[in-house]
């Protein structure tokens, strides 16, 4: 029984004395890898001389953002570089102007804004040489306004001026009640008496109708109080009178029926009045100049009535 006993613990021993060899021989080998250097690739390399970036999925604009300026751009350039490896000339122009095409696109508008804004407040600065309304043309499209040239040319006036009409007005004493309750709001009886209280108008050419609708609602002033007396004096056959909002008869329009100017307009009726709207300084003098274009007058243009 001994002898089976110490048999069983000699097979034991010798068991576990190769097991403990094993394990030593495993562990050399561990130590044998972890000492042996890794070799790198050019890869590695090349990743390993590039600056610190965080590694960053540089398709996520979202992680783009959280990265500090400097290296959020060089990220942008790494993924353009990447996007465009492989393209020709061509390519790379187009894909470029469409990867900034926002950023372009807004340059040029900024751009625009800058040079337009400046160019519309010169432009709306310029003094005024004439500002005219028609009144009652069956035809606006009709009306031969190239007189403005040669007022133009007649006053030396060919430069930075600004020329102001409107063609489309339409106003008639006998219908504008009817007209008013249908639409008030139209811009005929709201903007247009504005404009002319305010002196955007220099002149107003009309017919019939249209010269009793202004004087009935004295959009137009009363000759004798708008024209010095000199000037008066030499219209006076040609003044036409109309009643004011009191029905008082009062000399409200020059009659240029018979003149050039007044048939050259193609205005599509016979009878023309010219009528004043306007009571600034720029007004009178442009009032004055159009007088003396259209009948010809003897007078002093350029002194403020």
């Amino acid at each position: 029984m001994n002898t089976d006993a110490e048999a069983k613990d000699t097979k034991y021993k010798t068991d576990k004395e190769k097991v403990s060899e094993t394990s030593k021989g495993a562990d050399k080998e561990t130590r044998k890898e972890a000492d042996t250097p890794v070799k790198e690739t050019g890869s590695e390399k090349e990743s390993a001389g590039r600056s610190s970036v965080p590694p960053v999925n540089t398709e996520d604009n979202l992680e783009l953002h959280s990265l500090p300026f400097r290296e959020r751009q060089h990220a942008r350039r790494q993924r353009l570089k990447d996007h465009m490896e492989g393209m020709t000339t061509g390519q790379k122009a187009g894909y470029i102007f469409s990867y900034y095409k926002g950023k372009i696109i807004l340059a040029v508008i900024i751009l625009a804004v800058c040079i337009a804004l400046p160019v519309t407040i010169y432009k709306k600065s310029r003094p005024v040489a004439l500002s005219y309304c028609i009144v009652n043309s069956p035809e606006p499209s009709a009306v031969d306004t190239s007189f403005v040239d040669e007022y133009l040319d007649f006053y030396n006036l060919n430069g930075a001026y600004q020329i102001h009409n409107d063609l489309t007005v339409h106003l008639d004493k006998d219908t504008y009640l009817e007209e008013y309750s249908q639409n008030s709001s139209a811009s005929v009886y709201t903007e247009l008496p504005m404009l002319c209280f305010n002196g955007y108008y220099d002149i107003m050419i009309m017919d019939e109708k249209g010269l009793e609708y202004c004087a009935m609602q004295e959009i137009i002033y009363p000759l004798k109080t708008y024209l010095p007396a000199d000037i008066y004096s030499q219209i006076s056959d040609r003044i036409c009178t109309a009643d004011d909002n009191d029905g008082v008869t009062v000399p409200f329009a020059i009659d240029i029926s018979d003149t050039d100017f007044a048939k050259g307009l193609n205005l599509g009726y016979d009878k023309v009045y010219l009528g004043f709207p306007g009571n600034t300084e720029q007004n009178y003098t442009n009032a004055k100049r159009m007088v003396k274009f259209i009948l010809h007058l003897d007078i002093d243009t350029e002194t403020t009535f």
